[in-house]
């Protein structure tokens, strides 16, 4: 089949990490498919209202990828020229010369919203995967009206946990699928338990927001008495330089190392040396980075924010309520007197099963087949 993926987060560098989940679901469709990817956004840095845009063009294989960007134009109609040129971009750039069997589409908007367009405009079988909190993207009147119009209308809807789920049924009444994100498993190498007094803790995760936690694993790291833990922080934000400081604050600043930004390529090898993984968030649709941990043969300790619930279990984990500073410390000395009964390989073996190329691709072809098959059903078709 020839897929139309859209999308307006996807890494246009090696350094790139957002959207990263997106890239790897193309790469692996594109081992059975034509695969085409448009990422589209807003030029945000010069006005130009009447700007058709701009685009690059990469091709590996069977993957195609675009990288879209419209001119910012007046507020009130920015977001109408955005979804109107990326519109035409689509049409006169692929819809054209090809024939598009599958449009799949990720976040309700913008991509939603505009697969649903050409989905109704063309005749074609339109997917929605939802990543992100719905009542997120309510940001005015409008975008609630899209979000719940692409909810609504898309062919088929798909979730990436089952707690986000749940939250998109409260919106729509109709059958939602559950496809977790693909991890690539491919660049992670199992890490063996380092033989040292050192217990190494690891975190990851973007510092723009305290929503990962961070500042709870620093409070939960100030209260252990042994100095024999250090904590490894990777990630980067406009709140790294607070967290820095209350590392200093909480007397725990020779135990913290920050590494900054991880690019993909060298996530193994942050992974390699720590003894377990830790991420604290607040909430999380899913937490791709636990089974990137776990892919390492790394337990890990979560908390019971959403997503994590679905895989981080007894035998991969230990999972803590949300905000849970004594609980956390809890946790971190309970795993680390019984880190040599995590089995490593099983959890590695776990991941890779669960959330590889293989196994995402078994959950989503039966759903482009019945798609294709029924071509461009009603919503009712596939609500039962």
């Amino acid at each position: 089949m020839n897929i139309l993926i859209l999308t307006h987060s996807y890494p246009c560098t090696i350094e790139s990490y957002g959207g990263i989940f997106v890239k790897e679901q193309a790469k692996a469709l594109s081992s059975d498919h034509q695969v085409f990817v448009v990422c589209f956004n807003v030029n945000y840095e010069n006005l130009s209202p009447f700007s058709s845009g701009q685009f690059i063009k990469r091709q590996h294989g069977n993957l195609t990828e675009y990288f879209f960007k419209t001119g910012r134009s007046f507020p009130i109609i920015n977001q109408y020229k955005y979804l109107k040129d990326t519109y035409w971009f689509i049409r006169n750039t692929i819809l054209r010369d090809n024939k598009i069997d599958i449009i799949h589409c990720h976040v309700s908007y913008p991509s939603g919203i505009l697969g649903v367009i050409i989905s109704k405009a063309k005749k074609i079988p339109c997917i929605l995967t939802e990543h992100t909190a719905i009542k997120k993207l309510y940001r005015s009147i409008i975008h609630k009206l899209c979000v719940n119009y692409a909810l609504k209308k898309a062919s088929a809807l798909i979730c990436v946990s089952n707690s986000l789920r749940k939250e998109v049924r409260l919106v729509v009444n109709r059958r939602v699928f559950v496809v977790p994100n693909i991890v690539n498993t491919n660049k992670i190498t199992s890490a063996e338990h380092p033989d040292s007094e050192v217990v190494n803790i690891g975190f990851l995760g973007n510092l723009n927001s305290r929503n990962k936690g961070l500042d709870i694993l620093l409070m939960a790291m100030s209260k252990l008495n042994n100095r024999k833990y250090k904590l490894h922080i990777g990630g980067n934000g406009i709140l790294l330089q607070d967290f820095q400081k209350m590392s200093e604050e909480l007397g725990i600043k020779d135990d913290c190392i920050f590494y900054g930004n991880i690019i993909p390529a060298k996530l193994g090898d942050f992974l390699s040396g720590l003894s377990f993984f830790v991420l604290p968030s607040r909430y999380e649709t899913f937490g791709i980075v636990l089974i990137e941990a776990m892919a390492a043969g790394l337990p890990v300790i979560s908390t019971k924010c959403g997503g994590p619930e679905d895989f981080v279990t007894a035998e991969t984990g230990i999972l803590i309520p949300p905000g849970d500073v004594n609980g956390l410390e809890n946790a971190i000395i309970e795993m680390e007197a019984k880190i040599k009964s995590y089995k490593r390989e099983k959890i590695r073996a776990y991941a890779i099963n669960t959330f590889g190329e293989k196994a995402f691709i078994e959950r989503i072809n039966p759903i482009y087949q019945s798609l294709h098959q029924t071509q461009a059903p009603s919503p009712s078709l596939l609500s039962k």
